[in-house]
């Protein structure tokens, strides 16, 4: 549903907003929604309102020409509704894109004085919005996102752009491969690939390459990726454990800089997708359904598995050790001329 067509705003100064994401993966799929509004608005100056950890992926490298908001509902110490809407409506903001489905984020812009608001209709905000569009849950995020732009603009574009972020680049090797290693703790449940499933798959592509690891994590990781640290220095392997002790802005650094990614379906994984490192991904059953999340590049492997197992905790343990380093040899291998 369309209640009326959007309007360019004519005036080329006036601010537009977009609501990112809360999630590291969602936000940088939808960077490529974003790239499609400063298509659309070329000269406006286009802010973002993220939460405080996904503000990192664009804050210190430009992104779109995008300025960056963090929303103080979400920061330390947390700011009120009324606070947040009272800064906001000092930019005087001609129209929001919402990508999130938040009721309370319709609230906080009509708060805040923004009365085109373009979203899906979900969680009855729908009288909250100037525009409500019906949202089929079977959409892949970064569709859903491009679609709601597009639908919004009477569909002026035939296909989305990339996804895409900016970054530094951080290296712990001069001549070794660097690879990234997030296979996700415990309590990333069914997502979580075992360490002796990992361990076995570090080695088997070290037998081949000269790696150098670089195990991340956050603070519910660290005594899994130590362990998995101290098995790679014993078997003479070099490692560099930062698991908790980087920042979202340091951890695309270190991705960026790196050869090759292993992970699981995580914000780490939809980093190197945009950020066009090589990658694979082991897939178990996730948040989300697959088919909604898979990233929409070619420079990853996805290992997904078709198991029989009723315990979703175990059907990741089908994806072999082997199969995963030989999915990375392919990635690591010297491309043809």
């Amino acid at each position: 549903m369309m209640l009326k067509p959007a309007v360019p705003p004519t005036d080329p100064t006036a601010a537009i907003l977009i609501v990112m994401p809360r999630f590291l993966g969602d936000a940088v799929t939808a960077t490529s929604a974003v790239q499609m509004i400063r298509m659309l608005y070329p000269q406006n100056p286009i802010f973002l309102l993220t939460w405080p950890h996904v503000a990192q992926l664009f804050a210190n490298h430009d992104f779109a020409g995008c300025q960056v908001i963090v929303d103080g509902r979400y920061a330390k110490p947390k700011q009120s509704l009324w606070r947040v809407a009272r800064q906001l409506a000092r930019y005087n903001f001609s129209r929001v894109y919402h990508l999130r489905n938040s009721f309370s984020d319709a609230l906080l812009c009509t708060l805040a004085g923004i009365r085109d608001q373009i979203g899906y209709a979900k969680n009855g905000r729908t009288p909250l919005l100037s525009q409500a569009f019906k949202l089929d849950p079977n959409f892949h995020y970064q569709y859903r996102y491009g679609n709601l732009v597009n639908l919004a603009h009477g569909q002026p574009f035939t296909e989305m752009p990339q996804i895409s972020l900016n970054a530094g680049k951080i290296s712990f090797t001069d001549s070794a491969k660097q690879v990234v290693v997030y296979f996700g703790g415990r309590y990333k449940l069914s997502r979580h690939y075992p360490f002796e499933l990992a361990s076995q798959a570090l080695s088997l592509l070290a037998a081949h390459h000269n790696c150098h690891f670089v195990l991340l994590g956050d603070h519910q990781e660290v005594v899994e990726n130590a362990a998995l640290a101290d098995y790679l220095r014993a078997e003479g392997i070099a490692v560099t454990d930062v698991t908790a002790k980087t920042t979202v802005a340091e951890l695309a650094d270190i991705i960026n800089g790196s050869d090759l990614v292993f992970s699981i379906d995580s914000g780490q994984m939809h980093i190197a997708a945009a950020l066009k490192i090589p990658y694979v991904a082991v897939i178990g059953f996730g948040t989300s359904p697959w088919s909604c999340v898979e990233p929409k590049v070619t420079h990853g492997i996805h290992l997904t598995c078709n198991s029989q197992a009723l315990d979703l905790d175990k059907q990741i343990c089908e994806i072999s050790p082997q199969l995963v380093a030989d999915a990375a040899k392919r990635l690591l291998a010297p491309k043809e001329a």
